[in-house]
């Protein structure tokens, strides 16, 4: 499956990261940035309010990550192009769905399929074939196949608002279905040709040095401490950047952040979160998936804690940097980091489970953050609670990553 050619393999990984590149940057369009620029023409269309909306859009979100939580294990029993083709009909599907909706069961059947193929299947084909071909590149390989994503957040926004002034929204959604068709089908579906997708079973030990033994079983991972004290700190991210990016409006008041600030802010989010992909890429790598999972959540922790401090205007830039960071980080640890504690043969079932709960706590967090500030709680106060939890979490969960060694049964070379 691996030739150990050095040519060969630079063109291998060269194949793994220019599919997943271009996996993530379509999953764009299945990405919260992406379809609330259209929340106003869906509403209108629909004949329904913005607060239906976000309820549909909530329930699509909350429905297709439950069922990433059996097809994330699914998708490992098929070829990487079978998987490839499926992913991109349900985005296609979605896409001509948004086009043509009349109603809210057309809305939320679209929010599904594109929530579903998009930001679930896409995602998860790219991070687990770069998890699996990474070789001792792991964490690099992930980086820079998740960089579409961010490509996707720096360019898309713009290029929207700009074509929406030429084009009859309805055709967007055409000619995105059109050229995911056209164009992005058939290369995907060059791209994946070679690329090591099912390994056999009973191998003890896969390139990197990570250990696949029999099949891992859902149940098993959800009774496994290490699974869960990594959710701990993987879910960390998402959960309050979700619901600060929710909340930004409010937290922006109760700082004295203005709308021009927030727009620059966004650009430097996205920046330090791609300096954050990058660098995480290479020191998961050099010092080990474990070590970095325990550190990352720091910039973060400082972020949310710089909103009780008195730095005026420049609080913004902390908060935005800080938080950018950290979620680029999260993006390369949430594959590698299961690959090194699973084995890159159970890594499709573990991101699914974990894609799962990721989608779960990003649907929560909106609500329990809103719920809180509407209680009383200050953006200062807000930061505080959010930058204690992201510096305790990791003292206490990460002891609980690494393997339980045991006299009977010796642990295999490479493994945690």
């Amino acid at each position: 499956m691996h030739n150990n050619h050095p040519g060969t393999a630079a063109v291998s990984t060269l194949r793994v990261i220019a599919f997943g590149f271009v996996a993530t940057f379509i999953s764009s369009f299945g990405q919260t940035f992406f379809v609330g620029l259209f929340s106003e023409q869906f509403g209108s269309a629909a004949n329904i309010g913005g607060t239906t909306v976000s309820l549909l859009y909530g329930i699509a979100t909350l429905a297709s990550g439950s069922l990433l939580f059996w097809l994330g294990g699914a998708m490992d029993r098929i070829s990487l192009r079978l998987a490839a083709a499926a992913s991109l009909i349900l985005l296609i599907a979605g896409c001509l769905f948004a086009a043509g909706i009349e109603t809210g069961a057309m809305l939320l059947a679209a929010f599904f399929l594109l929530r579903l193929g998009g930001q679930g299947l896409l995602t998860q084909l790219a991070v687990v074939a770069a998890a699996r071909n990474g070789g001792g590149r792991r964490g690099a390989t992930i980086a820079w196949a998740t960089m579409g994503v961010i490509l996707g957040e720096a360019i898309l926004p713009a290029t929207v608002i700009a074509l929406l002034g030429l084009l009859y929204w309805r055709n967007l959604w055409l000619t995105v279905a059109a050229l995911l068709l056209a164009v992005v089908t058939p290369a995907l579906l060059i791209l994946q040709r070679g690329i090591v997708w099912r390994e056999p079973a009973n191998r003890s030990a896969v390139p990197g040095g990570s250990q696949s033994a029999a099949p891992l079983q859902r149940r098993t991972l959800l009774s496994d401490r290490r699974f869960w004290a990594g959710a701990a700190i993987m879910l960390t991210p998402p959960f309050m950047a979700t619901g600060f990016l929710f909340e930004q409006s409010t937290i922006a008041h109760a700082m004295n952040w203005n709308a021009g600030m927030i727009g620059a802010a966004f650009t430097v989010f996205a920046g330090f979160r791609a300096f954050g992909t990058w660098f995480y890429g290479r020191t998961a790598d050099r010092f080990g998936t474990i070590l970095m999972t325990r550190i990352h959540l720091s910039p973060m922790a400082l972020a949310f804690a710089s909103l009780a401090l008195p730095l005026g205007p420049a609080s913004i830039w902390v908060a935005f940097a800080g938080i950018g960071f950290t979620n680029g980080a999260n993006s390369v640890l949430s594959g590698a980091l299961w690959a090194d504690m699973f084995g890159t043969a159970a890594v499709g079932t573990v991101r699914g489970v974990f894609g799962a709960a990721m989608v779960l706590a990003s649907a929560l967090a909106p609500v329990a953050v809103a719920a809180a500030m509407s209680a009383g709680l200050s953006a200062a106060g807000l930061g505080l609670v959010f930058g204690v939890y992201a510096f305790v979490v990791p003292i206490l969960a990460g002891p609980f990553l690494y393997r339980r060694r045991s006299l009977a049964q010796p642990v295999a070379a490479g493994s945690d």
